[in-house]
């Protein structure tokens, strides 16, 4: 997910992250020691996949100023959660080998995309009749998808119903059509070299999963500059439920359908929560959110009902200017340590404020889409010169200087490149919440992954 808006808007970013003080590790606990939580399903780990935590206060609430941000950040032009279309795959298995007969519930998933959110549904069958691989059938249908609709002011919503499983290799996700796949695997596909053709897209995307060991999929190798994330119908190692009043798919109908009615715009922090309040939805199940870059970002993908448009036109009309469009010289990350939480009131004074600034000087915002999140500071020859080992809000054991040893539980607060040594450098703050030596700069080489 990138921290851009989806549109080539010129306007602002609005980037929050509110952070808690994260505990300490024991005494005379050291890294190498450290447990790690395991599961049943170990030896298929997810890869480091990041995941997100919804339930989260500081995550619901960092969602909620996200939207109070770009709302009034870009008063009188175009909305940055607002795409100017927004494109839906929708792949299940043909009738003939679909043994959960998921075509029901997959036909009014696609109603509420196409006649409540006004999105551009398509609704492909993999067939199992042996003239084509399955993996081949998927394969050439998301290549065609990404052709047909990326660009960098869409959202590619890409929904899956059927068989998973995990694969043979740590953080592979199988699909079937079958309980029990066939001997020849004619009806198999392997997520993973499917989902390639996603991974190299202007858009940003969201993949939606309702099978068995959703959790198992391990993170993605996408750019950094867009919003990937996976909401998946369970955690790792653990099963879903058949279509029908209790399923995921079912859920996430309801969740959509309420929080159309209930909010102009939401984020998939607050969907992943709704569909958990489903009435017949499963309590002990829990959904999975995932980043499936790289890169960790801070915004999370908003989904809102398009406008009303007519046919061969877009959501929001496009503005024709005679003048070039500013190119990106980089990027004015700011990070500000807050006393208290912001109340929403705050934020939107804030962003009318850093709005009302940016219009009357000569300092403007490039509609050029990039990501924020590769550094405070740079400019074109800065960051791109190796991928940073660390994002905003890691944990990380810091190296004490007197002794060498890496003795200290960090949380990283602010990252820049600096080209002079050249390196990545982060400013860290401790448990109570302290900012190391009132902002110093430590080099990535002074941190280990905590």
């Amino acid at each position: 997910m990138s921290d851009v808006p989806p549109s080539d808007t010129n306007g602002l970013l609005g980037v929050f992250a509110v952070d808690t003080p994260l505990p300490e590790a024991s005494e005379g606990e050291s890294p190498r020691l450290r447990p790690e939580v395991s599961t049943c399903h170990d030896k298929q780990s997810n890869e480091k996949a990041s995941f997100v935590d919804y339930n989260d206060e500081d995550e619901q609430l960092n969602s909620d100023l996200q939207l109070v941000f770009d709302q009034y950040a870009l008063v009188g032009r175009q909305a940055s959660w607002l795409y100017e279309r927004v494109a839906v795959l929708l792949i299940s298995w043909d009738v003939a080998c679909d043994d959960l007969n998921t075509e029901g519930e997959v036909d009014e998933l696609a109603r509420v995309w196409r006649e409540v959110y006004r999105y551009k549904v398509r609704n492909e069958k993999l067939k199992c009749n042996g003239e084509q691989l399955a993996q081949v059938q998927i394969n050439k249908t998301i290549a065609e998808f990404v052709y047909d609709e990326d660009s960098s002011s869409t959202l590619l919503l890409v929904y899956y119903a059927g068989h998973g499983t995990p694969g043979h290799q740590p953080g592979r996700l199988e699909l079937s059509s079958k309980r029990a796949p066939t001997v020849d695997r004619l009806d198999t596909v392997v997520w993973n070299l499917a989902e390639a053709a996603l991974q190299q897209t202007k858009a940003d995307v969201f993949e939606i999963f309702d099978c068995c060991y959703a959790g198992d999929l391990g993170r993605g190798r996408g750019f950094g500059s867009r919003c990937f994330e996976f909401l998946g119908a369970t955690s790792s190692g653990a099963t879903t439920r058949c279509p029908g009043p209790n399923s995921f798919t079912s859920g996430l109908i309801w969740a959509l359908e309420a929080l159309a009615k209930e909010n102009e715009r939401f984020t998939t922090t607050t969907l992943a929560n709704k569909i958990r309040q489903a009435p017949n939805f499963p309590k002990k199940q829990v959904p999975i959110l995932q980043e499936r870059n790289d890169g960790s970002s801070l915004r999370r993908i908003v989904i809102a009902p398009l406008l009303e448009r007519h046919e061969d036109t877009t959501a929001i009309p496009t503005v024709v200017s005679d003048t070039t469009p500013p190119q990106a010289w980089g990027f004015l990350y700011l990070s500000i340590c807050l006393e208290r939480r912001p109340s929403k009131e705050e934020v939107a004074k804030f962003a009318k404020d850093v709005s009302l600034m940016m219009e009357t000087t000569d300092l403007k915002a490039s509609q050029t889409p990039q990501s924020p999140d590769r550094s405070l500071v740079t400019s074109d020859g800065g960051a791109a010169q190796y991928d940073n080992a660390y994002e905003l809000r890691d944990k990380v054991w810091q190296k004490n200087p007197d002794t060498g040893i890496f003795e200290w539980v960090m949380t990283i607060i602010a990252k820049q490149y600096n080209s002079n040594k050249p390196g990545w450098e982060y400013q860290t703050k401790d448990s109570n919440g302290l900012v190391y030596k009132d902002g110093t700069w430590v080099p990535e080489g002074d941190l280990r992954e905590a």
